[in-house]
């Protein structure tokens, strides 16, 4: 009994894992380009995309091929730009924007739409209870 389900769990782990599957795409030049987590074809887990430069373009998570959680995106320079947070492969919630990494302004996503802006860090705080 116990030789069977030994069988049936190494059975199940080795199932699971081969629907999962690390993949990487390259640019023309052979500098990496996106690389991350596949189920089934579609997009899961925490993803990196790339520059033809080599540095990051954006890191984020995906559930089912859209867009979840916090994203940051970067400048070509390595900078932080924005971080912004997706449900359903939309902006919803806040997007902060940075400049020589410090936030400079922020805005607020409900399912794609802008509903509201802040053009500096103290009119944020004001509106907020978020911690830095």
């Amino acid at each position: 009994m116990k030789k069977a389900i030994y069988i049936l769990i190494i059975f199940t782990f080795f199932q699971a894992s081969a629907q999962r599957n690390y993949t990487k795409t390259y640019f023309k030049n052979g500098q990496l380009q996106a690389e991350g987590w596949l189920s089934k074809k579609q997009k899961v887990d925490y993803w990196f995309y790339y520059y033809e430069n080599g540095y990051k373009k954006e890191e984020g998570h995906y559930e089912a091929n859209k867009k979840c959680k916090w994203w940051v995106f970067y400048e070509s320079n390595k900078e932080i730009n924005k971080k912004s947070e997706f449900e359903d492969d939309q902006l919803n919630g806040f997007s902060l924007f940075y400049k020589k990494n410090k936030i400079i302004r922020a805005e607020k996503y409900s399912m794609g739409k802008k509903i509201k802006e802040w053009n500096s860090i103290s009119e944020f705080k004001k509106d907020n209870t978020v911690n830095f």
